[in-house]
């Protein structure tokens, strides 16, 4: 009887509000109830996980390091990012989608991002003994409702069966990354996270919704080695391509 009902229940809501795609609006053509339409899924620009540097960015076969990581200190065992983010390119469906979960506050596509990390992470997974997220001051998460990225681990943990844990705090605001030149990203993240009490471990990921600049994610990591973690991972839906001179 409970499931006549959800059926009824959802015919009426079909009947006035047509399930449509999150990105483009445009009303499904059957009757499988998802988020993003076929078209939508077909543009998402996905990359290739096949041999990437321990920052993510792919590498042609001949390489093992991007010159940047070939040049700085490792922080991460491997960063890990499901597809390619463009913050001011309106017709890309990656970056609309997580600018509607964000910032239009639809947490139902936490599903959705989730399963793209589970993809994006799966050679990851047996190294994982715990789970955190990038955490957003107080008052921040109080004027946003919810922190996306702890939305993202907490699923991830669910479909993982690994345990998700607060281990980081924010305790500093900062200007939102992408408004800054790419440079001055890293000194506008430090000192702005402090390690957080939860149990010990030896290996755990930071999940983030993007990765810019892997300053935010750097500077979390860091504070786990500080603490004790051996091995940080990293792990977001999107990243933004570097610039030529970055890399």
């Amino acid at each position: 009887m409970k499931s006549l009902s959800s059926a009824v229940a959802y015919s009426v809501l079909d009947l006035f509000y047509p399930p449509h795609c999150a990105v483009c609006e445009r009303p499904f053509l059957d009757n499988e109830r998802a988020f993003l339409c076929r078209e939508c899924d077909t543009k998402i620009e996905r990359i290739d996980q096949s041999h990437v540097c321990r920052c993510g960015i792919p590498l042609p076969k001949v390489l093992d390091l991007c010159p940047s990581c070939a040049q700085s200190e490792r922080v991460f065992e491997q960063i890990r990012s499901f597809g390619w983010y463009e913050e001011h390119d309106e017709d890309q469906v990656l970056s609309a989608l997580i600018k509607i979960f964000k910032y239009g506050g639809e947490r139902a596509l936490t599903p959705l991002l989730a399963g793209y990390l589970v993809e994006a992470g799966e050679s990851l997974r047996p190294w994982i003994e715990q789970i955190t997220f990038v955490p957003m001051t107080r008052k921040k998460e109080h004027e946003r409702g919810f922190n996306q990225a702890e939305l993202l681990a907490r699923e991830l943990g669910r479909l993982w069966k690994i345990p998700v844990v607060r281990a980081l705090e924010k305790v500093k605001e900062t200007k939102p990354q992408a408004s800054l030149p790419y440079k001055a990203r890293r000194e506008n993240v430090r000192g702005a996270f402090r390690l957080a009490k939860f149990p010990p471990c030896a290996s755990i990921l930071i999940v983030d919704d993007v990765c810019t600049s892997s300053a935010t994610l750097s500077e979390c990591a860091q504070v786990l080695k500080d603490g004790g973690v051996e091995r940080v991972y990293g792990l977001t839906v999107a990243r933004a391509a570097p610039p030529a001179d970055a890399q």
